[in-house]
């Protein structure tokens, strides 16, 4: 098989009927958390915004009100869409890749083979944001070696964190002594399965 394979910025991806390489599984997924600030900042402009929009009305001249009613709605506007856009967001960990998907559009990806051989460590990072539940939450971040590209995956729990620490592991294919990453299925030499 071929050494290199292509991975596409701008594909689809909507397992099962679209998206996956052949020979690739799903190893993880998880939708993208709401982080502190988004929940932060909508329940001030969602809530406060009306309330000082009432007051404002009371107070000052109807252009000024007309202004401050706009500012208001379009803060309403911005952050009912970033809320959608974040609920719309997937993140893919398979045998061959890391994905960002929205919709069913890939945003970003990264070849676990990038990663190959090498120690996690200097590439991920997982830290405790916050609990709930008395349970922590993580953020993991992800250092793309070859692109320069950081995926940062907010909102999850430690089994999250686990299942990205065994990116660096290699499988060597018991019949042609190929070197896969761990998560493979499917040898990317001799396409034996592992």
């Amino acid at each position: 098989m071929d050494e290199s394979r292509t991975y596409s910025i701008t594909g689809r991806f909507d397992p099962p009927e679209e998206g996956l390489l052949a020979g690739e599984s799903i190893v993880w997924t998880r939708r993208a958390g709401t982080g502190f600030w988004l929940i932060f900042f909508g329940f001030i402009i969602v809530i406060g915004g009306p309330a000082v929009l009432f007051g404002v009305i009371q107070e000052l001249s109807s252009p000024l009100a007309f202004l401050f009613a706009i500012l208001v709605a379009a803060g309403i506007i911005g952050e009912v869409a970033l809320f959608i856009q974040t609920k719309r967001t997937r993140y893919y960990l398979t045998s061959e890749r890391i994905l960002e998907v929205r919709g069913a559009n890939i945003i970003k990806e990264i070849s676990l083979h990038h990663f190959a051989g090498k120690p996690i460590g200097q590439f991920l990072e997982s830290r405790v944001t916050h609990r709930s539940n008395n349970r922590p939450i993580y953020t993991i971040r992800i250092y793309d070696p070859m692109s320069d590209e950081v995926f940062e995956i907010k909102g999850q729990d430690y089994n999250s964190t686990m299942a990205f620490e065994r990116i660096g592991d290699v499988r060597e294919c018991p019949y042609c002594n190929y070197d896969n990453t761990a998560l493979s299925t499917l040898c990317r030499n001799c396409g034996a399965v592992l």
